[in-house]
């Protein structure tokens, strides 16, 4: 499987830096580099204007319509699975375009629809507010095209950032539950944990954020997915030394471990003896 693409920022657009755009969901699927799946690497706020469809961000998906409202942080991998003329307008920015203004670094972590502690990353508009965000959107658009004034585009993008705030939670439709996503991980932990140890391969195989990854494992197993697979990685160590003569060198290399002092380092921390004494031990 090829890697989830990370779609950056344009931050040239318009010659002179700009780190702001409100841009059609059509324009992002003609952009270079697009993918039905991807990350983006700023933020996004989109907006669906028409059309049916159902959208995933960071393995929670939604079905969407008029008036949606989809939040995507920087990392979070995000695809429209489903698409029955759906449109959309999407706001985004760059960390730096509102924090070169604001004194609080963590000002955008704290907006609900931001935070890493959300319950759901959409939102619904009635007709009044989705009124009122097209117009925004549109003003962003207008300003853009013609004089470009940084101080006016940042204080739309804070209009639209406060506005929202007001608006309904949408409870998030999940195909995938989030324990068949943990059963699915340990079955790529089984297949993999000898060549593969870092969190990013397995959070690429299952097309959601290691932060996602991260978050379910620890929730539904009570580890952290680092720990998860050094533990599956442990136990087939156990299972060489109990049940063969294999050397512990061929045993490290065969585990993908750095070097076979490593290794012993790791097994001793991980059991309490060394490979040597757990081979040595009689099974109880």
């Amino acid at each position: 499987m090829k890697r989830i693409p990370v779609i950056k920022f344009q931050r040239d657009k318009y010659c002179d830096e700009l780190l702001v755009d409100v841009v059609t969901l059509d324009a992002i699927r003609k952009s270079r580099g697009f993918q039905e799946v991807l990350r983006q690497s700023f933020y996004g706020v989109m907006l669906t204007t028409g059309g049916f469809g159902e959208v995933e961000v960071d393995g929670v998906s939604c079905s969407a319509s008029k008036g949606l409202v989809a939040f995507a942080r920087p990392g979070d991998v995000c695809t429209v699975k489903e698409d029955n003329g759906l449109t959309a307008l999407e706001l985004i920015f760059e960390r730096d375009f509102l924090l070169s203004f604001f004194n609080d670094p963590h000002f955008i972590d704290s907006l609900p629809y931001f935070t890493h502690r959300r319950p759901s990353p959409y939102l619904m508009l009635d007709e009044a507010m989705y009124n009122k965000i097209v117009g925004l959107f549109v003003e962003i658009q207008i300003e853009i095209a013609h004089d470009r004034s940084v101080h006016l585009l940042r204080a739309l993008l804070y209009e639209v950032l406060a506005l929202l705030q007001r608006a309904v939670p949408v409870e998030s439709d999940v195909p995938i539950s989030v324990e068949s996503r943990v059963v699915r991980f340990q079955e790529l932990v089984n297949e993999y944990f000898a060549t593969e140890t870092g969190v990013n391969f397995y959070a690429e195989k299952l097309c959601v954020s290691p932060n996602y990854l991260n978050r379910i494992v620890q929730r539904t197993l009570g580890q952290s997915t680092k720990a998860y697979i050094q533990s599956r990685r442990i136990d087939e160590a156990k299972h060489l030394l109990r049940y063969t003569a294999l050397p512990i060198g061929l045993i490290s290399d065969r585990l993908h471990f750095d070097t076979p002092s490593y290794f012993v380092r790791t097994f001793t921390k991980e059991t309490g003896q060394t490979p040597l004494q757990f081979r040595n031990c009689p099974e109880k």
